[in-house]
């Protein structure tokens, strides 16, 4: 378990990250008239997790992530019209898209410290193969109640906007999170005999 919480504090240090790239990106402000923005239906989280997982690398698993940064997350964060043009808030966008990408990443490591010691109600999830049953098995809502605090006073002490903090954290509760837990599981059943 002392790898688990190692894991823990690189993902603490990686949110510090992903949430000052998304306060900087806020910013900006957001046009879609910047972005060739992707016309098919965005897939669920599921769909999401399992491609993210099975990426081979940094740039396949930012292409992924980008429709869904684009259309779900970049209007949720940007509440203003831009300022600057499309130069800035393209190598923004960037910014936080390897923010992003590096933080879930860590989900896969996660899943793999859980694979060694698999508690008696993570095994008896893993057995029925029912993605929801290993996703109850491995979510602890008090550790994702404090990450959503720490990201919470992390961005009001940075930004001048109050309403910024409950933006970042309901991205974090509504997308971040669960997509988390989704590429966790997927890795879990994917090793899973």
């Amino acid at each position: 378990m002392e790898a688990l919480a190692h894991l823990r504090q690189l993902i603490a240090s990686l949110d510090e990250a992903l949430t000052d790239a998304l306060c900087a990106r806020a910013r900006l402000g957001f046009d879609p008239s910047f972005y060739a923005m992707p016309p098919a239906p965005l897939p669920e989280l599921d769909a999401i997790a399992g491609a993210f997982a099975e990426a081979p690398s940094l740039a396949a698993r930012v292409r992924i992530l980008r429709p869904t940064y684009l259309r779900c997350l970049l209007p949720t964060l940007c509440t203003a019209p831009p300022t600057n043009g499309p130069a800035p808030s393209l190598a923004s966008d960037a910014a936080c898209l390897d923010a992003l990408v590096r933080r879930l990443a860590l989900s896969v490591h996660v899943a793999s410290r859980k694979r060694e010691t698999v508690p008696p109600p993570l095994q008896s999830a893993l057995q029925t193969r029912d993605r929801r049953r290993v996703e109850a098995a491995i979510t602890h809502p008090a550790v994702e109640d404090d990450v959503l605090a720490r990201i919470h006073t992390r961005i009001s002490s940075q930004s001048p906007d109050p309403t910024l903090p409950d933006r970042i954290a309901s991205l974090y509760a509504e997308w971040i999170i669960p997509l988390s837990r989704n590429i966790q599981v997927h890795s879990l059943l994917a090793t899973h005999p």
